[in-house]
């Protein structure tokens, strides 16, 4: 399995007008270095490297399959939450991509999503012969991540713009708040 993100979301979760207002910072106050700090915080949640293991604004991600399964079954994607299917795709002897008809998603237990189709078609012998494009995040605007996350993400900029090296107390380092991992857990996503 590989996943690439191949359409970054519009907007962010949290702008930097919110972060400066979290902070009590008046805009132009070091903006380039807190819209940095706001930007790792994002990408320490976010996508398919981020600690949650979820997309959190709509974004367009492709993963590939090293094995297509029998008609009729499913195929679990990695990233959630899914919103929608773009295609589903095989590859046939010849190395061309040919559309997979009639795919539906499905949510399974645990909040996972699959994709289905009636027939997936006959595959060449390929090392990725599958790939699906599909659209995961909470949702387009800003206002659909869960608020917790959201503050998570200001909790960690903040800190981050804070605290320029790393945190310790008398020369012994001292990990990220707390309060950050709390507020993220319920969203994490283990992936199978």
């Amino acid at each position: 399995m590989a996943l690439t993100r191949s359409v970054a979301p519009v907007l962010p979760p949290v702008d930097l007008a919110r972060l400066q207002a979290h902070m009590r910072l008046e805009a132009g106050e070091d903006d380039d270095h807190l819209q940095h700090c706001l930007d790792v915080a994002i990408a320490q949640f976010d996508g398919a490297d981020g600690e949650l293991g979820r997309a959190l604004m709509d974004q367009t991600w492709r993963e590939t399959f090293a094995a297509v399964p029998p008609s009729g079954q499913g195929v679990a994607l990695t990233l959630l939450p899914v919103r929608e299917i773009l295609q589903a795709e095989i590859r046939d002897a010849n190395g061309a991509w040919i559309a997979v008809e009639g795919v539906t998603l499905e949510d399974l237990e645990g909040g996972r999503s699959a994709v289905f189709a009636p027939s997936w078609g006959a595959p060449g012998r390929h090392r990725w012969p599958l790939r699906i494009d599909y659209v995961a995040g909470f949702g387009a605007e800003p206002g659909a991540v869960p608020l917790p996350i959201c503050h998570a993400i200001l909790l960690f900029a903040a800190h981050l713009y804070k605290a320029r090296e790393p945190v310790s107390f008398e020369g012994t380092p001292v990990e990220v708040p707390l309060s950050i991992a709390r507020l993220v857990a319920p969203f994490k996503s283990w992936w199978m």
